[in-house]
C-alpha cells in the first residue's frame, strides 16, 4: 500500500475517532437528560454505529474477484462461480466507486493462459484489474445430519495489489456457519437454494472487510431463512 493511501486511511480513521468522541460527549448529556431516542438518532446520522472497513483499497479500483475451492482447478465449480459473482454485486453495490471485472473476462483469461495454475497477479494484469481478491473456499458442507441443511466452510481471502504483485490485506474465517441457532429442514428447501443462501450470507460477511456497516447487521440473521 502507498504512503499516501496509508495517510488518507489514517486521516480518516482519526477523524472518525474526533467525531466519536465528540458525539459521545453530546450522547452522554442528552442520555443524562432522558433524551434516549434523540441520542441514538445522533449517532446513527453522523455514522457513530458503523464499523469502519477493515482495508479501504477498492475505492475507485477495478476489482477482479477470483475464488478458489477444493474442485475449482480441476473443473467449473458452482460454488466458486456463484461465491465471486455475490461478492462482487456487494462491492460494487457497498464500496464507493468500485468497478468490477467481469467474471467471464477472468474464466477465459485463465482457460487461455492456464488454468491449473494460478498467479493472481497475473490474471489481474490479463484482465485490466488494479486489485484482485482471491478467495480461498475449503471443504464446503451444507448439511448437519440427514435431515438439516447447515452450512460450514473454512474461509481465508487476499487483496493482491496487481501493479506490484504483493500481498495487501489477509483476512481467514475459520468455518464460517449458517444459519447459526439451528439449521434448516430439508423438507422447507432443497439444497440448490440453500447453497445459493449460504454463498449469498458468506458473501455479505466476506464483503463487510471492505466497506463500512451497520454493527446491527450480524444481528438475527438467522431471520432471513424464513423469507426463502
Amino acid at each position: 500500500m502507498s504512503i499516501t493511501k496509508i495517510a488518507v486511511s489514517r486521516t480518516r480513521r482519526r477523524h472518525f475517532l474526533q467525531t466519536a468522541m465528540l458525539v459521545s460527549a453530546g450522547s452522554l448529556a442528552m442520555l443524562q437528560s432522558g433524551c434516549l431516542g434523540l441520542a441514538s438518532n445522533l449517532m446513527h446520522a453522523v455514522g457513530m454505529d458503523m464499523i469502519p472497513a477493515e482495508y479501504e483499497g477498492f475505492e475507485g479500483a477495478s476489482v477482479a474477484v477470483i475464488t478458489m475451492t477444493d474442485s475449482s482447478q480441476y473443473s467449473n465449480d458452482v460454488a466458486a462461480r456463484e461465491l465471486s459473482r455475490r461478492v462482487g454485486e456487494v462491492l460494487v453495490n457497498r464500496v464507493k466507486k468500485a468497478k468490477l471485472v467481469r467474471g467471464d473476462l477472468v474464466e477465459q483469461w485463465r482457460d487461455q493462459n492456464g488454468g491449473d495454475s494460478v498467479d493472481y497477479a497475473a490474471i489481474g494484469k490479463g484482465v485490466n484489474a488494479e486489485r484482485v481478491l482471491a478467495i480461498d473456499l475449503r471443504d464446503l458442507r451444507l448439511r448437519d445430519g440427514a435431515t438439516l441443511y447447515r452450512g460450514r466452510a473454512d474461509v481465508s481471502m487476499q487483496v493482491i495489489d496487481v501493479e506490484t504483485g504483493n500481498i495487501v490485506y489477509s483476512k481467514s474465517l475459520d468455518e464460517y456457519m449458517y444459519p447459526t441457532s439451528t439449521g434448516q429442514h430439508t423438507s422447507e428447501t432443497t439444497e440448490t437454494r440453500f447453497r445459493k443462501l449460504y454463498l449469498s450470507m458468506l458473501a455479505d460477511e466476506i464483503g463487510r472487510s471492505f466497506h463500512p456497516y451497520d454493527m446491527n447487521e450480524r444481528i438475527a440473521i438467522d431471520s432471513r431463512i424464513a423469507s426463502q
